[in-house]
């Protein structure tokens, strides 16, 4: 603890993010492992609450077409076009809606992936695993409740939820026939 105040910048508006970085010997791996699992958490948190509370909301009630209709029944011409807990983005801007929902699903499947690799070999490995497992499919579940009930672009939100893996997969072979 001593040795930390002594590290301290003259300067610290200078070498204040120099300081705050990690360094082997003064900061163990252990601590920077920790910090790393809290923080990827955070993210897994924000990114689900996203996902099922997308920017705008969601719609609280449906909407008829044409106005005067109340319900849809089989002697009316009445239609749903807006479903009452869909998202309220979608409909307003659907590319703004489709990119957030790309955006948002990179940042969940990174920190998940970050919290897989930084909890292998740990005890209840196996457990861990299926909660993550359970987690990005319960991600995918939330989506799609609040995707109205139209054709759904699967591909790019698959290719946001495996490029973390991807990407750490091909690191790993690069680092291994290096």
């Amino acid at each position: 603890m001593a040795t930390d105040l002594l590290n301290v910048p003259e300067n610290p508006a200078k070498g204040f993010n120099k300081y705050f970085r990690f360094k082997l010997g003064r900061d163990s791996p252990s601590d920077a492992r920790n910090t790393l699992l809290v923080v990827t958490t955070l993210i897994v948190a924000v990114t689900f609450q996203a996902a099922i509370n997308p920017p705008g909301g969601v719609w609280q009630d449906d909407k008829y077409s044409p106005a005067n209709c109340t319900a849809v029944t089989s002697d009316n011409n009445c239609t749903i076009s807006r479903h009452a807990g869909t998202s309220v983005l979608y409909y307003r801007k659907k590319t703004g809606y489709e990119l957030f929902l790309a955006v948002n699903t990179l940042a969940f499947s990174a920190a998940t992936t970050t919290i897989y690799h930084l909890l292998l070999d740990s005890p209840y490995q196996t457990e861990v695993m299926l909660c993550i497992g359970s987690t990005n499919f319960a991600y995918g579940a939330a989506v799609a409740a609040v995707h109205p009930p139209k054709p759904f672009k699967w591909g790019l939100i698959s290719a946001a939820v495996f490029l973390p893996y991807i990407l750490r997969l091909f690191s790993n072979f690069i680092k291994r026939y290096k």
